[in-house]
């Protein structure tokens, strides 16, 4: 599975914002860009889409900027690569979300193979949180 820009800068975006969570601090977009290296068109596109979705909030004027609407603990890694990349089946067959018509699905040589790994996948960033990488990043 390979991310692509946009959900990479979200995912990053939104670690940021996680790590100031706890002091309910409001960061710029700016600050973020700066903090991250992402394009700053690019990062408000991406900051419009959260907010859009419920996952952030803004504030404008001095001390404004973006700040998470639940705790890290709360957002998953999944929750985040789906609104940015859609269904994370290798394969439209095997898709949960939505499911592709396949003549073949009943005597696919690989078709268990793909489903197993759409669940592997999704095992892995459904039960991951923006606190388990914040709580990493303050350790470190």
């Amino acid at each position: 599975m390979n991310l692509s820009k946009r959900t990479d800068y979200a995912l990053r975006a939104m670690v940021e914002l996680g790590l100031v969570y706890a002091n309910q601090e409001y960061l710029s977009a700016k600050e973020i860009s700066k903090r991250e290296s992402i394009p700053i068109k690019f990062l408000e596109q991406i900051l419009a889409k959260l907010k859009n979705e419920g996952y952030v909030d803004s504030r404008i004027g001095p001390g404004g900027g973006y700040i998470l609407i639940k705790s890290p603990k709360f957002i998953t890694f999944g929750s985040i690569i789906r609104l940015f990349e859609g269904d994370v089946a290798p394969i439209g067959c095997v898709s949960i979300e939505h499911p592709r018509f396949c003549s073949e699905k009943w005597h696919c040589r690989f078709h268990i193979v793909m489903a197993e790994l759409r669940d592997a996948i999704s095992g892995v960033i459904d039960k991951r949180t923006l606190a388990d990488v914040c709580e990493f990043e303050i350790l470190k």
